[in-house]
């Protein structure tokens, strides 16, 4: 990739969960960088420094004309486009939106930069989950690995990674595809370390039962903390090769299971475990687990950050905010 360094950086879904940890990166690795922060919604509230780093613009992603106005507007020269339906669940009660956000969406953003003869350095944001119902051999899961999607948000980053490389083959876009695999940390509301957090923060203060129903907890998922996978999209803009995927993660499979039973060992609340089968998903991948030999022979992305640390950070996050709403 490009040795430069960005002068004007758009952050599609900047104000998500990742997005706040792509702003303070940003701030801290170019702090002479012009940040522009794509939000669907009328502008919420931000925490510093993302407050006063970015200069907000509101668009739908899903409307060609509006994206294209804000690309012309920003010329941006790095895009760390994260904006989309990110939650498996929802996907399942509407593909057709998840489809639309995640694939419509980056086709409208990159026929922008089409258009407007721009060629920022993209670092296009996927999934793990893309690879779906991988064979015992395949693990860990290599970027060649095909593509066997099981639930509607799967098959829509499917469909936004091959888009990719397609506009990086027809037009030279200079686009980088991250496929980063579970990740988590204080600030997530919808994932499920965040939701296990949550329910045990809860559970502390009085505010539900001791009963605590979960899901499948026999899934293996490689979980990395957000920061380190945060820090591998600025370093793959910086180092990583146009048209080429890179998987982010740690390259090691945690099941379910283990890790609430880490979360436990957190707290001195007798909580009991039960399988609600409300909570189980109509497909369910038994194991995925990133092979990062890629990522670690192109750049100096190492993870720095211990799992456990993260792990207890996002207790207390969760901590704090059930106290907050208490008080």
């Amino acid at each position: 990739m490009t040795s430069l360094i960005p002068s004007r950086i758009l952050i599609t879904g900047c104000t998500g969960f990742v997005g706040s940890y792509v702003v303070e990166q940003c701030c801290m690795r170019y702090p002479q960088a012009k940040l522009f922060g794509l939000t669907g919604h009328a502008v919420p509230s931000m925490t510093p420094p993302a407050q006063s780093a970015v200069k907000l613009l509101v668009a739908d992603i899903t409307q060609r004309d509006q994206i294209h106005q804000m690309v012309a507007q920003v010329q941006p020269d790095l895009i760390i486009h994260l904006a989309a339906q990110s939650s498996v669940a929802d996907s399942w009660k509407n593909p057709q939106y998840t489809l639309r956000v995640n694939a419509e969406g980056t086709i409208h953003l990159l026929e922008a930069l089409h258009d407007e003869r721009l060629t920022p350095c993209v670092v296009l944001v996927g999934s793990g989950e893309q690879y779906g119902l991988v064979r015992p051999e395949e693990i860990p899961i290599h970027e060649d690995c095909l593509f066997r999607p099981v639930n509607p948000y799967a098959v829509s980053k499917a469909a936004q990674d091959l888009y990719g490389y397609q506009y990086f083959v027809a037009y030279g876009l200079p686009i980088v595809r991250a496929r980063p695999f579970n990740h988590f940390g204080p600030r997530q509301s919808s994932a499920v370390i965040a939701k296990f957090a949550r329910q045990i923060a809860l559970i502390e203060a009085g505010k539900a039962p001791l009963d605590f129903p979960v899901g499948n907890l026999e899934a293996r998922r490689d979980f990395l903390p957000v920061e380190d996978v945060v820090a591998a999209y600025l370093t793959l803009a910086e180092q990583g090769q146009p048209g080429k995927a890179y998987n982010i993660g740690s390259g090691h499979a945690r099941s379910i299971r283990s890790i609430l039973d880490l979360l436990l060992t957190l707290t001195t609340s007798s909580i009991r475990i039960y399988e609600n089968p409300a909570l189980l998903r109509p497909v369910d991948v038994p194991l995925l687990e990133a092979d990062i030999s890629r990522l670690r022979a192109d750049t100096n992305w190492q993870p720095a950050i211990p799992f456990e640390v993260a792990l207890q950070q996002t207790l207390d996050y969760w901590r704090e905010v059930v106290a907050s709403e208490m008080s």
